[in-house]
């Protein structure tokens, strides 16, 4: 099987290092697909589902905050803003997250605070959805 290095890095943890044998990531313009020796590049992540497989075949899937990915020589370092488990996901905490971006929203704010409520409600919307696809059972 064809597999290439994956390290995935959010800013407060390192949450894997190993061999992949295909990597999916949320972008603008929809999901990315890497496979082992794929041309080198960079891409722009944003908030949302991403979903790995390690060279022994178990499927990941995972919530990322905004950030990057990196293929470089049959290598790929994702690095994100934050990166978990559905499972560990708090559908309480992300629902209120969620409703204090909305309010956030509504109200008079710069350019700077707007783009940052922007990214919240992204943030908890993605969480949000992950959680209740993968908690329901």
């Amino acid at each position: 099987m064809n597999t290439f290095g994956l390290s995935i890095i959010a800013s407060d943890k390192d949450f894997y290092h190993g061999r992949g044998s295909s990597l999916v990531l949320p972008t603008l313009d929809g999901e990315f697909a890497i496979l082992a020796h794929h041309s080198d590049m960079m891409i722009a992540v944003v908030p949302g589902e991403m979903r790995f497989v390690t060279e022994d075949g178990e499927n990941h899937v995972v919530v990322v905050g905004g950030g990057f990915a990196q293929v470089i020589n049959n290598r790929v370092t994702v690095l994100t803003a934050s990166v978990e488990k559905p499972e560990e996901i708090d559908l309480k905490r992300a629902k209120e997250a969620e409703e204090r971006a909305e309010e956030q929203l509504r109200q008079k704010q710069s350019m700077q605070e707007y783009y940052v409520s922007k990214a919240s409600l992204a943030r908890a919307m993605s969480r949000l959805k992950a959680g209740q696809k993968y908690n329901q059972g």
